[in-house]
């Protein structure tokens, strides 16, 4: 209210503040009404920032300068660790395409590969050393050590299970992380999911990119066509074609197929331990529902690069059984 209170300054009962529904991170949002109808979002962060090295601040202004939609930043506050910005609405690509008819499912999903290219190609080259997304990156350290929130927050939090053969795990741990590591970085919005993308009049705009790093080229494309959404093979072929015929990568096609199945392992893997950990540790049950489609997509990849028998063979235990037709 303080932060409210000193860029509305018009006395009582004059606004109305909702909270939002956040994500899986510390951050809080709510929405500013005013008495006049204006809406604006408020980013509560839960300690301050310095307004320098802001990396929403910084990934905010690269997006903008490559002509790619975000919530505009209207201030903010580093003291109090608040974003005021834009208010996109309700509608997340998420919402939409659970309505959407298939050409229109198509358009959507294609426009937001269009963004990943463009991330990736201009974003990579609009990098600065000053930009902390610079320096940041989804090395050989960070992702192991999302494969450990998995082993911690799921397996052990979450289902209550003791890895009978913990050097195995982390034996192809190690081996995942590794191999990932050794890709080629593009610039990657690091969420790239369907709940992080928003519609407004038409337009898809981009949103929680405060994460932003380096990372393989098949990043985001995994966290947009596995993460939260349920797309048959077809579909994802399709899609993943699409991205690769835009997207003019020096590795061939198999070696790009490679990655991308190694990429939604690692990444679903670490889905599931912010899902137990916002489970068990926040009382946050709204997660528990994408808890069975990202052991079953997981699994797909498992079974398509069968290298990882002891991560295969776990989630394949934990699978619900199949309802009979």
């Amino acid at each position: 209210m303080e932060f409210i209170e000193q860029e509305f300054p018009t006395g009582p009962n004059h606004h109305h503040v909702s909270k939002l529904s956040g994500d899986a991170s510390t951050r809080q949002y709510f929405r500013y009404m005013s008495k006049s109808g204006q809406s604006f979002v408020l980013a509560a962060y839960p300690e301050p920032f310095d307004p320098d090295r802001f990396n929403y601040r910084q990934v905010y202004h690269l997006l903008s300068d490559i002509g790619l939609p975000v919530p505009k930043i209207i201030t903010l506050d580093a003291e109090l660790g608040i974003v005021l910005q834009e208010d996109l609405g309700n509608e997340s690509l998420q919402v939409r395409l659970l309505t959407a008819a298939k050409q229109e499912r198509r358009v959507l999903l294609r426009q937001a590969i269009d963004y990943i290219v463009t991330i990736q190609k201009e974003g990579t080259r609009a990098l600065q050393p000053k930009i902390e997304a610079s320096v940041l990156a989804f090395d050989q350290e960070k992702l192991n050590s999302e494969l450990l929130f998995f082993e911690c927050h799921y397996l052990r939090g979450y289902k209550g299970l003791k890895t009978a053969e913990t050097k195995n795990l982390m034996d192809e741990f190690t081996r995942l992380a590794t191999e990932l590591a050794g890709s080629s970085r593009f610039l990657c919005h690091r969420d790239y999911h369907v709940r992080n993308l928003m519609l407004k009049d038409g337009k898809i705009y981009i949103t929680d990119f405060q994460d932003a790093r380096q990372g393989p080229a098949s990043y985001d494309l995994v966290s947009l066509l596995k993460d939260s959404i349920q797309l048959d093979t077809q579909e994802v072929n399709e899609y993943r074609d699409y991205y690769l015929d835009r997207a003019s990568l020096s590795q061939t096609g198999e070696d790009f197929m490679r990655q991308f199945h190694l990429m939604c392992i690692q990444r679903l893997l670490k889905a599931l331990g912010t899902y137990g950990f916002q489970i068990v540790t926040r009382d946050n049950f709204l997660y528990q529902q994408y808890v069975p489609g990202s052991l079953h997509r997981s699994l797909l990849s498992l079974q398509a690069v069968p290298e990882f028998p002891y991560i295969q063979s776990i989630v394949e235990g934990d699978l619900p059984p199949r309802k009979k037709s």
